[in-house]
């Protein structure tokens, strides 16, 4: 074995720690470089933190500046924003460094002044201190301002709908039943309270959990459907005292403890309407500044059944029912939402192209009622007798048939616009003018394969097809009747299709509001048209010969006989058709006409009623108007 001297091997162990010193140094850099890329990262998002809870101060700061001569209202607004908010930043300072509101006025022209009253802005600013992983990376702390001003326009929010003026809750709990799975059983007074009790959009975003803050961000965001629900339930626990908001926490409670088919725990709906997207809201032309439009109210009902319906049209569910009609018929219904209903928020009047800039509808929705009923059980009805030389011809209506009427319906949106608010039309209380048209209808007894299913393509579109609408029995004799040579059933066929025109014309309709008066001491909805009876139109069309009728001879065969004698034999049943349609339809008129006497006001009408929608009628409710709302201007 080779031994070093002492001096060679001094020399290898200061190469060893050297070499350990380098690495220890590397990896040193390695961990400074990645908490300093952190650092900056956190300190950029709780700068943007920083900024969202100074806007949120400043837009309900704003708020409250309803005498412009004063600024004690907005400023103590705006701290109780801050103080409230100030949790969420996660690792900024536990409390502010700096804060301040103050009153300004301020233009598009000049900008910000600060000075004496009248006051039309108001100013937020905060610093704060960010959580600092390298004491040596420098200043750590963060600045936020923010400055929310009363524009030239006012801004109001309403929807269209044909159940809110009644409140039936009959037909509503129906509706909640199909569109929840379950059996649901709320009472006039539950409904009543849901309907009075206003819910802040604004106030429903924090709840929500949602930090974004520009339109494509709030476009993006999805919200569960039972967390609408509880949010909601939290924008109600605080907001200020309302004599019906403990009811409609309760009904809410109710609904959200239900053992639900549905799985509403796991249900998205986008908080956003855009196109091809379905959405709470439809905020209109304030995309630069959608938390503008987020001041608004609305109902807790509103709210409640346009999240139900935009969470059905986004799936693959129908809604289904039954109607025990004994000994009448028996109703099978299943409905799909071609598209929901929207709430509209925005200001008045038209943009430089002429299209209105707010506007709502009614949900569009396609039904299906597979109607089963049986004729007269007594007796068998002659329909038909021919002579045709050495042939005779007989056509009867065999009793105690099973009849099935499938009809499908479709109900277009009715349409309403924002076209006025005059600030402070008497005192406190803001004038509003919405013009309205109801929607348009199609009826069709027959066959749409698919109705429910291709909800993309237009009703006019769709491939329709007669429908088996009863059984006749066919006798053909020879030699005046001595030689029975066929006896065999034939099929009937019909179809019906039959649009029902509501008035094309918008009407105007006026409202005065007043934001600190209660919604139950205000006359805030009105209607447009008239209800148009479908089960009378129906009949009226089928009574008038609009039914298509046709026989079904291609099953006929009648052997032994010669080509030119069955050719003679179906002529004679064509050439007699109508005189057989006659007498089906005065047997089916007594199966028919008690049915279609129920359509509007048992079958059909209480769940279109129930989603919002009416052929030839709409109820536009208003939901809030103001002209003290704030922007965001810097």
């Amino acid at each position: 074995m080779r031994i070093y001297p002492p001096s060679i091997q001094k020399i290898g162990l200061f190469k060893d720690r050297g070499t350990l010193l380098i690495q220890f140094a590397l990896l040193l850099a390695v961990l400074i470089s990645i908490l300093g890329t952190a650092q900056i990262g956190y300190m950029y998002y709780a700068k943007r933190d920083l900024q969202r809870i100074a806007d949120l101060a400043a837009l309900e700061a704003i708020s409250a500046l309803v005498d412009p001569s004063t600024c004690t209202a907005a400023e103590a607004a705006g701290m109780n924003s801050i103080t409230t908010q100030w949790k969420w930043p996660a690792g900024v300072s536990p409390a502010p460094l700096q804060q301040s509101v103050r009153c300004l006025k301020w233009s598009r022209d000049a900008g910000p002044a600060f000075g004496a009253a009248p006051f039309n802005a108001v100013q937020v600013r905060l610093r704060g201190k960010s959580l600092q992983l390298l004491p040596f990376l420098g200043n750590r702390e963060i600045y936020a301002e923010s400055i929310s001003a009363i524009p030239d326009d006012p801004i109001a929010a309403f929807s269209l709908g044909s159940g809110v003026a009644r409140l039936d809750e009959g037909a509503l709990n129906r509706l909640l039943t199909m569109l929840l799975g379950t059996n649901v059983n709320l009472s006039l007074a539950d409904y009543q309270g849901l309907a009075n009790t206003k819910v802040n959009l604004l106030g429903l975003k924090e709840a929500l959990n949602i930090s974004a803050g520009t339109y494509e961000e709030l476009l993006n965001a999805d919200v569960l459907l039972t967390k609408l629900l509880e949010s909601s339930i939290s924008v109600i626990q605080n907001s200020p005292g309302s004599d019906t908001a403990n009811i409609a926490i309760a009904a809410l409670d109710k609904l959200l403890t239900l053992p639900i088919a549905v799985n509403i725990q796991n249900t998205v709906i986008s908080l956003l309407k855009a196109p091809g997207q379905n959405g709470l809201l439809d905020i209109g032309l304030f995309k630069d500044n959608p938390m503008s439009a987020l001041i608004a109210d609305v109902s807790a009902l509103s709210l409640l059944m346009v999240g139900l319906q935009v969470a059905n049209v986004d799936s693959a569910a129908t809604l289904q029912t039954g109607i025990d009609l004994k000994p009448l018929a028996d109703v099978a219904i299943k409905a799909k939402i071609i598209e929901p209903p929207v709430i509209a928020v925005g200001p008045p009047g038209y943009d430089s192209t002429g299209k209105p800039r707010t506007t709502a509808h009614t949900g569009q929705i396609r039904t299906f009622l597979d109607i089963k009923a049986l004729t007269p059980v007594a007796g068998k009805t002659s329909l038909l007798d021919l002579n045709l030389l050495l042939a005779s011809v007989k056509v009867s209506m065999p009793a105690g048939q099973l009849v099935n009427l499938p009809l499908y319906v479709e109900v277009g949106s009715a349409d309403g616009r924002l076209e006025e608010v005059i600030c402070r039309y008497e005192g406190n209380k803001h004038r509003v003018r919405i013009d309205a048209r109801p929607g348009l209808a199609h009826v069709f007894l027959g066959n749409v394969p698919a109705a429910l299913t291709n909800t993309t393509t237009p009703w006019e579109n769709l491939t329709k097809e007669k429908f088996h609408l009863l059984s006749l029995k066919l006798d053909i004799k020879l030699l005046l009747g001595l030689i029975p040579v066929v006896e065999a059933p034939i099929a009937l066929k019909a179809k019906l299709d039959l649009p029902v025109n509501a008035p094309g014309a918008y009407s105007s309709l006026y409202y005065d509001y007043e934001k600190s008066k209660p919604r139950a001491e205000q006359t805030l909805i009105k209607s447009v048209g008239m209800k148009q009876q479908l089960g009378q139109s129906i009949g009226n069309a089928i009574n008038a010969g609009l039914l298509e009728v046709e026989l079904d001879t291609s099953g006929l065969k009648l052997l032994g006989l010669d080509l030119g004698l069955v050719s003679s034999i179906v002529d004679g049943l064509v050439n007699g058709l109508v005189g057989i349609v006659s007498g089906v339809l005065g047997l089916l008129n007594v199966v028919l006409m008690p049915v279609l006497a129920l359509l509007d006001g048992v079958l059909l009408g209480p769940l279109l009623e129930a989603l919002g929608i009416q052929v030839g009628y709409a109820d536009v409710e208003l939901l809030w108007a103001d002209c003290n709302y704030g922007v965001i201007v810097q």
